[in-house]
C-alpha cells in the first residue's frame, strides 16, 4: 500500500501540482482521485466524465499533468486527445485502462508514455504520474512501448494537434516550432497513413480510432 503520509518526492515541492483525472466510470475517477488528493505533493485534483469537461478544466485551472483513461477510445488515442492538446500542448499526459480489462500497451500522441492497467498498484500508478511530472521516462518495466502505425512521437503531436483544424503556424507555435518544421513532420505523416493532405490524414486518424 502506499504511504499517503510520505514526504512529498524529491523535485515535487509541497502542494506543487494540480492534476487532471479523465475517466467515464465514476467509481474509478472517484477512487483514484482521492488516492491522488491524499499525496502531499497535490494541490487539487480537478475530476472530468469525458475529454470535453476535461477540456474545460485544463483551460481554466491549467492542470500540471493529466491522467486520462482510454479504454475506450480505439488504438489510435491522438485524436481523442487532440482538444486536450491543443489548450495544455506541454502538458504530460499519462494514459490509463484502469477501468478496463488488462490490455496491450498504449502511448499517447506526445510522450509516448505508457499506460497504467489494473495489474499495478497504487504506488506504480503514483510513481508513473511523478516520473511525468518530472519529466523521466515513466514506462512501467516489463511493458515494451511501441508507436500508433510508425509515427514518430513528433508526428502523431502534429496530427493530434492538426485533427483540431489548427494551421502550421498554430502548430508551431503549440510546439514552438518552425512552420517549415510543422510542414516536413506533416509530409511524412501523410506518407505513413498513406494520406494525400490534411484532410485525409484527420479521416484516417477518425477512422483508427473508431477501429
Amino acid at each position: 500500500m502506499s504511504d499517503l503520509s510520505q514526504s512529498p518526492p524529491i523535485g515535487l515541492a509541497q502542494g506543487s501540482v494540480q492534476a487532471l483525472l479523465v475517466d467515464p466510470h465514476p467509481f474509478a475517477r472517484i477512487g483514484l482521485g482521492v488516492v491522488l488528493h491524499r499525496q502531499p505533493w497535490i494541490a487539487r485534483c480537478l475530476l472530468a466524465a469525458d475529454i470535453d469537461e476535461a477540456t474545460r478544466l485544463a483551460r481554466r485551472y491549467r492542470p500540471d499533468v493529466a491522467i486520462v483513461d482510454v479504454s475506450e477510445s480505439g488504438p489510435f488515442t491522438s485524436g481523442y486527445l487532440a482538444p486536450l492538446r491543443t489548450v495544455r500542448p506541454t502538458m504530460p499526459i499519462v494514459l490509463s485502462t484502469l477501468s478496463a480489462a488488462p490490455q496491450p500497451s498504449r502511448v499517447d500522441g506526445l510522450g509516448r508514455r505508457q499506460a497504467i492497467t489494473p495489474e499495478h498498484s497504487i504506488d506504480e500508478v503514483l510513481a508513473v504520474i511523478r516520473a511525468a511530472l518530472l519529466g523521466d521516462d515513466h514506462r512501467v518495466a516489463g511493458r515494451p512501448e511501441r508507436s500508433d502505425h510508425g509515427l514518430s512521437v513528433r508526428e502523431q503531436e502534429v496530427l493530434a494537434l492538426l485533427c483540431t483544424g489548427a494551421t502550421n503556424r498554430e502548430i508551431a507555435a503549440a510546439l514552438h516550432v518552425g512552420p517549415e518544421t510543422v510542414k516536413k513532420h506533416a509530409r511524412s505523416l501523410y506518407r505513413k497513413l498513406g494520406a494525400r493532405n490534411r484532410t485525409e490524414a484527420a479521416r484516417r486518424a477518425a477512422e483508427l480510432s473508431a477501429a
